[in-house]
């Protein structure tokens, strides 16, 4: 079973760690790694500098994105 567990504090990860590590069988696979808006800080701060490089070229419309997807459901649907 996998549990996530969020903690407020930064400073109250050690005590919980710890008595988290004293239970029996527990495993204990954190990178302690920031949050924000769910993703691990590190993965949106380059999905964010990513999003600055970006060109008005390498964008496309609402319209494009939607035709897109409709062509890939009925490409994806068609293979059944």
């Amino acid at each position: 079973m996998n549990l996530t567990i969020e903690i407020e504090k930064k400073e109250d990860y050690p005590f919980i760690k710890k008595l988290l590590e004293r239970l029996k069988g527990v495993k204990i696979v954190s990178n302690e790694y920031e949050m924000i808006e769910g993703v691990p800080a590190h993965v949106f701060e380059a999905i964010e500098k990513y999003g600055e490089n970006l060109k008005e070229e390498d964008l496309i419309s609402k319209e494009e994105f939607f035709k897109f997807i409709d062509d890939e459901i009925c490409r994806l649907n068609s293979q059944k």
